[in-house]
């Protein structure tokens, strides 16, 4: 049993100690002793909640939600990665060639010289050709191997791949797969994984080079039309059903709302549903729902 003490003068807590009082404990023959006050500087005395936030280890509670932040981006990643593997309905993959051992180091070394042909047109500003491009799917097909490391800079990668887009969609427009580039839709799956393009950006680079090909086919066959030309409107016609035979759009494309809303001034309602109709009766197929939602009908 102790009591406070109230002896003359005001004694200092001892060195280190926090808030407290000096009291006489008759277990101790009467000694004083310092008695810190655990509630101090905490609100209400004895309050549950207080209690807790007083002994919260705030280093600790930092470590958890750092780790928990960590374990968020990873798991981003990750969903990402799962996403961007995905490879788009056209998407199919080449035939893997077979490659001798004992060549494969000669054959690897052949397609790097491609691609640094490739590399110093790009620097000097050239554009590529469909040859370009088809002699570096050649050798990395005769390789079995990609050249995706030795590709600089990252956007070097995007500006390969999209000159290939553009003639892979030439070539669709065409109904063509014996031209330069063979089928456009091996050729385009071959190409991007040699300079390292995901089956993910890919579909999505592809698409979009298709919705700007048919904004521009639509305006052309309504100017067209609009001319007298009604013949040559249906064969800008043909091309686009070539082109979007071959790369379809996937469900709830964005760019058909878009490619709607830029015709609408452009194109008046009686050339819409001559465009529509058109596109049906010269074999639009499944595809004419597509030119539809791209019409605004």
């Amino acid at each position: 049993f102790s009591l406070p003490s109230f002896g003359i003068g005001k004694r200092k807590r001892p060195k280190g100690a926090g808030p407290g009082r000096w009291v006489t404990d008759r277990s101790l023959g009467g000694r004083e002793v310092f008695v810190e006050d655990i509630y101090s500087g905490r609100g209400a005395r004895g309050n549950p909640l207080a209690d807790t936030l007083q002994y919260a280890d705030n280093s600790r509670s930092e470590k958890m939600a750092n780790q928990a932040a960590d374990e968020e981006k990873q798991k981003a990643r990750q969903e990402k990665l799962v996403t961007e593997a995905v490879p788009p309905s056209w998407w199919r993959y080449p035939q893997p060639g077979y490659c001798p051992e004992n060549q494969k180091a000669d054959r690897l070394q052949n397609a790097r010289r491609v691609l640094a042909k490739l590399s110093s047109k790009r620097i000097a500003g050239t554009s590529y050709s469909e040859y370009d491009l088809a002699d570096l799917r050649d050798a990395c097909a005769l390789a079995g191997a990609s050249v995706a490391d030795r590709v600089k800079p990252k956007s070097a990668t995007t500006g390969l791949f999209k000159a290939g887009v553009s003639f892979a969609v030439d070539a669709a427009a065409r109904r063509s797969q014996t031209g330069v580039i063979g089928d456009p839709q091996t050729f385009l799956s071959g190409l991007a994984g040699d300079v390292g393009v995901t089956p993910g950006k890919a579909g999505r680079l592809v698409q979009a080079a298709v919705a700007a090909k048919l904004r521009a086919d639509l305006l052309q066959a309504a100017a067209q039309k609009r001319s007298g030309d009604e013949g040559d409107a249906m064969l800008t016609l043909d091309g686009a059903i070539g082109v979007l035979q071959t790369f379809p759009f996937g469900e709830d494309a964005p760019e058909l709302e878009m490619i709607a809303g830029g015709l609408k001034p452009r194109i008046n309602d009686g050339e819409r549903r001559w465009l529509a109709n058109t596109f049906k009766d010269i074999g639009g197929g499944e595809t004419c729902g597509t030119v539809n939602e791209a019409l605004g009908l």
